[in-house]
């Protein structure tokens, strides 16, 4: 199903976050210098500028970064796919902000106000609101109080347009007891192993005749795919890195300029509650203490979701002194506090520990040298890659390539099967793919951050191996056919003897074990028993046999009995309400993306790929 707009949330909860952003944000120094002024998007009359562009995808790759709990380049972020993403959300929002004009919708006064005031980062410790509080966050983040305002104002707007699209969005009961009753079902089952040892004789030698047979009758396992003779010349920053010496005086400066990067603190899991006061937080805590709560339905009567109080990964810095004093402090997980942190009185919940990790220095300075000498690679392989293109132009051969530079040139066998080396780069395999037979190729950026060029020498049709040359495969395969086809034979005059016992007599009879498992539900998986068995069994009636194919042997399995899902027992309502729940909000989630993409292709759509470029290269 579509995604674009399921992560809905309250209105107190989504300007919290807007203001921690906005705070966060502040002084960070995100620049789109040269091009400010200029749009990334049109939709309709109203544009998205490349200083929100930059800012909202900022603040999704630094939430990456904190997820992760390391930093995302750029590389990755582009590869992630959050540029894309950053940039559908705000041309849905706009789409929404055109709808709202269009209906003559509009937030009043009082409603923006009273979501200000809700917003706890702008409340004192008494829980009320704080105007100098309110003007400092904006001060620090360069917004304007009427900028900001105004953007609440849109966002509520918003939120009234999309949730006048979705009211409508409801699926019937029986949708949510239907996908129960499939996940829901579980089913118990038995069955025994056949191996080569339960073969009654064992598999005598192929003759040469059965063999030949046996190769012309499986042409699929012996015929080669379309291959593709390639000569080629590559280098890349490894290979050219082994050749780069590296100062002592070099590694101590890159050393001296991060020491923290070899030092990674602990870190710790937690979810908060914050209150409006201490006797507040008092309360709650003897409720936790004395089991009349747990700390999930603590958050529930807040009306605070598991993403509300999620706090992420921490690290002691990320939190204010007592806070960090008091969790860094506990031994395991638990409840904390309670803490005094700007927000107001809070009870963490720690639930993991990531222990902190240091890097020995001589292994940070073996790292250090490599990647210096990597990255002074890559800054020569720039220039080699200038000489490169004018030999190509020039119509030098591979030959001629690898004598006048420092590509090294080697060759290579490739088609479907190759998994490993440059064949298996994506941008190699493409141009080799593409390359007219005979001809050097343009140069090719491989994904290691290398260069190389290659030519196609011939192209080799699909065709069947010769039987002489598989010889050894083909008896091998062969005894391996033919004692499952035996065991297989077996298995199926042993099922004619089981009786309402099951699988135990014959267990017996075969000086084996009977395994057992279940009742197991679809996906799930049972010990010894491979997932080709758990699936078939889904597939059978009570009382019903499969014979199926296991590694060198095979496996006769019956299903004992099938437990229907049953919705009467507490947890089991609570999981049909629960999909219940999810369907509508996916169907309404559906609902509102499809009328937003409606929405855009009735206002006009346009976007300034190269404004996007710009935005993304002038960022860190």
């Amino acid at each position: 199903m579509l995604t674009s707009f399921r992560a809905k949330k309250s209105s107190l909860f989504f300007w919290f976050i807007i203001v921690l952003l906005i705070i966060g944000l502040a002084g960070f120094g995100i620049s789109v210098g040269g091009i400010g002024g200029r749009n990334v998007a049109r939709v309709g009359d109203r544009d998205i500028s490349t200083e929100d562009f930059a800012r909202a995808f900022d603040a999704e790759r630094r939430a990456i970064t904190e997820r992760l709990g390391r930093p995302v380049t750029m590389a990755e972020a582009r590869q992630y796919g959050i540029d894309r993403a950053v940039l559908a959300r705000l041309v849905n929002e706009v789409a929404l902000d055109e709808e709202a004009q269009r209906l003559g919708i509009a937030t009043g006064d009082e409603f923006v106000a009273r979501q200000i005031r809700g917003i706890s980062a702008f409340q004192g410790l008494d829980g009320s609101f704080d105007a100098e509080a309110y003007r400092f966050a904006l001060d620090r983040s360069g917004l304007s109080v009427r900028e900001f305002e105004t953007e609440v104002r849109r966002e509520a707007t918003r939120e009234l347009v999309a949730a006048s699209l979705q009211a409508p969005a409801r699926l019937p009961d029986v949708a949510a007891r239907t996908i129960l009753d499939f996940l829901g079902e579980e089913r118990a089952f038995s069955w025994v192993r056949l191996g080569p040892d339960q073969l009654e004789e064992p598999v005598p030698e192929p003759d040469e005749a059965e063999l030949r047979e046996f190769h012309a009758g499986n042409e699929e396992l012996y015929t080669r795919p379309e291959t593709r003779e390639i000569t080629y010349a590559m280098l890349t920053p490894a290979m050219l890195a082994a050749e780069i010496e590296i100062t002592d005086e070099e590694v101590d400066e890159a050393y001296a300029a991060d020491p923290d990067r070899f030092d990674t603190p602990e870190r710790r899991f937690a979810d908060r509650i914050t209150f409006g006061t201490a006797a507040e937080a008092e309360a709650a805590r003897a409720r936790l203490d004395a089991g009349e709560i747990t700390f999930d339905d603590l958050a529930a009567e807040r009306e605070l979701s598991p993403r509300d109080i999620d706090q992420g990964l921490l690290t002691a810095s990320d939190l204010p002194a007592e806070a960090a004093e008091a969790l860094f402090g506990a031994e395991g997980p638990g409840i904390v506090g309670p803490v005094t942190t700007p927000l107001g009185p809070s009870l963490y919940r720690l639930n993991g520990i990531i222990a902190g990790q240091t890097v020995p220095e001589e292994e940070a300075r073996r790292r250090i040298r490599e990647e210096l000498a990597e990255a002074e690679a890559g800054r020569q392989i720039v220039g080699i890659a200038r000489d490169l293109e004018d030999l190509v132009a020039g119509g030098a051969t591979i030959e001629e390539i690898a004598a006048e530079t420092p590509l090294e040139a080697g060759t290579l066998a490739l088609n479907d099967d190759t998994t490993e080396g440059i064949g298996a780069d994506p941008a190699f395999r493409e141009a080799a793919l593409d390359g007219t037979e005979g001809m050097e190729t343009d140069p090719i950026e491989l994904g290691s951050g290398g260069i190389a060029v290659l030519r196609v020498d011939a192209v080799l049709e699909p065709a069947l191996l010769p039987f002489e040359e598989v010889r050894e495969r083909v008896a091998t395969d062969w005894t391996a056919a033919e004692i499952r086809a035996r065991l297989t034979e077996r298995a199926e005059a042993l099922r004619e003897e089981i009786g309402e016992a099951g699988l135990a007599e014959i267990a017996g009879s075969l000086g084996t074990e009977l395994q057992e498992a279940g009742p197991l539900s679809r996906g799930e998986s049972a010990e010894n028993a491979p997932p080709e068995l758990v699936a078939a069994i889904f597939e059978l009636e009570p009382g019903d046999t499969r014979i199926i194919p296991d590694g060198d042997g095979v496996i006769l399995a019956r299903l004992d009995r099938i437990e229907a899902f049953d919705p009467r027992p507490e947890e089991n309502a609570a999981a049909l309400a629960a999909a219940a729940e999810e369907l509508d909000r996916q169907f309404a989630a559906d609902l509102l993306a499809l009328t937003t993409q409606a929405l855009q292709l009735e206002a006009g759509l346009s976007l300034d790929q190269s404004a996007i470029e710009a935005t993304l290269s002038s960022m860190p």
